[in-house]
């Protein structure tokens, strides 16, 4: 099935895996923001713009910072952000503005900054994720911030392949799996990132339902942006890549040149707008449970959040988020927004810790990535 493979599977190190602080789907620094080796990354369709300073709030006239953990501005994280955050400089009044700054100087800033609402980040579940793998300190605990709102969802983190290696669907790889028990298959991802634990819930999904034989075949390659995984993919260095349906679509149409082509699967979530199977759909369980990973992007706030007018940002993104305007936006980008329950903050605090318990089963029961790439 795999004609052109080459069994060329690059070592992880620890130190990788404690020091690698992409984001998920591609890089949150990355972010899709380095050129792709031939044609190019797709660029999302760009949001509405929305007026800013026209509301009433606490807030209003005043001057609002929006970190991100990610340094990219053509990234999911900077998109959704801005995008974010023009609807809220309408609503409460303020002029908002988006600071790509990277994950670890984002937690710095929240962990010190003041609770008056004008420091906000808005950032996905590398927020938790990064302190569960111990590449920041215990100090940037959820523990030790306010989660404010949710604000939105992108599912489109994917699986992709070549197409002439005939895989369609995750189904399709667990197939070969078994069929050629121990025969290797390279996934290329990102430590300490969504692309980790996808990997890792799918070796332990086949692990458990076809035993050792067939999860001896996974392999692991470890790190690079979304261009430099394309490449290892079009080289044949790599049998499936991790990132972004929004960078890998253009290469799945039909008049791409054979060596680029591809396919993706096994997205995080259900994507609206694209016909692809889910991990959920192609069978995939942790615990049980169908395993389903969505990038949950949400507000954070310092510790000492000011409640008065963290009730203001609760009410703003509740009537944002109902606002078909804004619906639209992030359907354009292929997100998914939110009921106005679902990003009240009780809500979202509940589901931001409860999210955070699931990660940390899943690491603790995964295997290193050193184990995996030999």
């Amino acid at each position: 099935m795999r004609k052109t493979i080459k069994k060329v599977l690059a070592m992880a190190t620890a130190s990788t895996m404690i020091l690698s602080m992409a984001g998920c789907a591609g890089g949150g620094n990355s972010g899709g923001g380095a050129a792709a080796p031939a044609g190019g990354e797709s660029q999302a369709a760009a949001p509405a713009a929305a007026p800013a300073g026209a509301g009433e709030s606490s807030l209003k006239g005043q001057n609002v910072r929006v970190v991100i953990g990610s340094t990219s501005t053509s990234g999911d994280s900077y998109m959704i952000a801005d995008l974010v955050t023009r609807y809220l400089s309408a609503e409460m009044g303020f002029n908002g503005k988006v600071d790509a700054i990277g994950n670890a100087a984002a937690l710095d800033e929240i962990k010190n900054g003041k609770g008056d609402g004008k420091l906000v980040m808005m950032f996905h579940d590398m927020t938790f994720l990064s302190q569960l793998f111990g590449s920041v300190d215990e100090m940037y605990s959820l523990e030790n911030m306010t989660v404010g709102p949710r604000i939105g969802q992108n599912p489109g983190a994917c699986f992709g392949a070549a197409e002439e290696d005939g895989f369609k669907t995750l189904a399709d790889v667990t197939k070969y799996l078994e069929e050629h028990p121990g025969e290797p298959v390279s996934f290329n991802i990102e430590s300490g990132a969504t692309s980790h634990l996808a990997f890792v819930a799918y070796y332990l999904y086949i692990k458990e339902s076809l035993g050792d034989a067939a999860a001896s075949g996974i392999k692991a390659i470890v790190g690079g942006t979304t261009a430099e995984k394309l490449q290892r993919l079009w080289d044949r260095n790599a049998d499936i890549i991790y990132g972004d349906t929004s960078a890998f679509e253009q290469y799945t149409k039909d008049g791409v040149e054979a060596q680029l082509k591809m396919t993706m699967f096994g997205s995080c979530g259900e994507v609206n707008g694209i016909e692809i199977d889910s991990m959920a759909k192609s069978g995939v369980t942790f615990n049980g449970e169908p395993f389903e990973f969505a990038k949950d992007f949400c507000m954070y706030f310092p510790q000492d959040m000011d409640a008065n007018v963290l009730a203001e940002y609760e009410a703003a993104m509740k009537k944002i988020t109902e606002n078909p305007d804004f619906q639209a936006d992030m359907a354009k980008l292929y997100y998914n927004a939110l009921s106005a329950d679902e990003v009240g903050v009780e809500a979202s605090k509940t589901f931001i810790y409860d999210k955070r318990e699931m990660c940390k089963e899943l690491i603790e029961k995964a295997p290193s990535l050193d184990e995996l790439a030999n």
